[in-house]
């Protein structure tokens, strides 16, 4: 899976960097979830006056999401005995 970053300045004027952010196509079923779940972050921390510097989409998404569907989306699926 890809993975991009993305940096822009808060409303007071700090760079703020968020990393992991996990590159899908349109037609995924996980697309509109990534893409409204990173809007809801980076509005957060917008507005947030004394957010970090560095944020991980990736840890964001372990925290707010059910733990199925962040397997689902993350997690590789490891082949049995080789096969």
């Amino acid at each position: 899976m890809l993975f991009k970053n993305l940096e822009f300045k808060n409303g007071i004027g700090h760079k703020v960097k968020i990393t992991d952010i996990p590159v899908l196509l349109p037609g995924d079923p996980n697309y509109f979830m990534v893409t409204a779940r990173l809007e809801m972050l980076m509005n957060h921390v917008y507005r947030k006056t004394d957010c970090p510097v560095n944020c991980s989409f990736k840890d964001y998404l372990a925290a707010v999401l059910r733990w199925p569907d962040y397997q689902k989306m993350f997690l590789e699926e490891h082949l049995k005995s080789n096969a």
